[in-house]
């Protein structure tokens, strides 16, 4: 499998499962369900090929424990993002980090990017903005949210770039799926104490139908696995550029299916930028 054909079908499976989560009740908590259940899911089968993976480079232990660390602060970054805002206008937000990852891989890690790369990214972060931007009530409650949102951020370039270390030593996509069972684990603790805190309850009052676990169960772990896979060819700051992808397809998906019209022009102007840095990055990265 290719680093881009990776990175594909992981947009597909995160497009799936994310509008799902904004079609189930708040009260259910979808990701505190299909983040266990994957976990529980995968666990018994790939776990096994991490731990061997992990005695040849323990590493990987360290690894797992940031990025499961960083994702379970960053689940709840976003959710307190999601509290004052809404997810349309928080996550294009929070999906520019590339920037900053580039920033961090070529200050610390030493990668160099050319300045097409640099461009490119760019171009992706500005389209994100401007759909972050597009709705008046967005704009106005994202005042209040972008703290968060920028934590959120900050995290998801820790988990990336402690995966792209990682990714060097995972020797398969079964193996991959494996130390996102151990990463997910560790995220999963946090979501627990965020559901008990919110709400006095362990478990969620509401549970998605059958289907909708199925779907996300299935795909969360999975297109980050992908992700991860992709990653021992590619630059962290390309493979996140690249899964960006989904946020296209959930905009028009957004603009065509959920009928969601206010500031649908500005929306499809940032798609049509995030699709052009996307395209500078798929050349540079083939």
């Amino acid at each position: 499998m290719t680093p881009l054909l990776a990175v594909g079908l992981s947009v597909l499976l995160h497009v799936s499962w994310n509008l799902l989560t904004r079609r189930t009740h708040s009260d259910a908590n979808f990701l505190w369900w299909i983040v266990g259940l994957h976990v529980l899911t995968f666990a018994p089968l790939a776990l096994p090929g991490f731990l061997h993976a992990a005695q040849e480079a323990p590493v990987l232990y360290l690894c797992a424990a940031i990025s499961g660390v960083a994702n379970g602060l960053y689940f709840l970054g976003l959710r307190a993002a999601y509290h004052v805002a809404p997810a349309s206008a928080v996550y294009p937000m929070v999906r520019s980090s590339p920037l900053l990852i580039a920033v961090v891989e070529t200050l610390f890690f030493a990668r160099e990017f050319p300045l097409a790369s640099w461009l490119a990214i760019l171009v992706a972060a500005a389209g994100l903005w401007l759909i972050a931007t597009s709705s008046h009530d967005g704009v106005r409650r994202l005042s209040r949210a972008w703290p968060y949102a920028l934590f959120a951020a900050a995290m998801t370039v820790i988990y990336s770039l402690s995966d792209k270390v990682a990714a060097a030593h995972l020797d398969g996509l079964d193996v991959a799926l494996g130390y996102v069972c151990v990463n997910y684990a560790i995220g999963w603790l946090f979501l627990c104490a965020e559901q008990k805190r919110r709400t006095k309850r362990w478990v969620p009052a509401i549970t998605p139908s059958k289907r909708a676990l199925l779907i996300g169960t299935l795909g969360v772990g999975t297109a980050y696995a992908l992700v991860i896979y992709a990653m021992r060819w590619l630059p962290a700051a390309y493979a996140v550029t690249l899964t960006n992808a989904g946020i296209v397809l959930t905009v028009l998906l957004g603009i065509v299916w959920l009928k969601e019209h206010e500031g649908w022009r500005q929306r499809a102007v940032g798609a049509g930028l995030v699709v052009m840095g996307l395209v500078g990055v798929g050349v540079l990265s083939a």
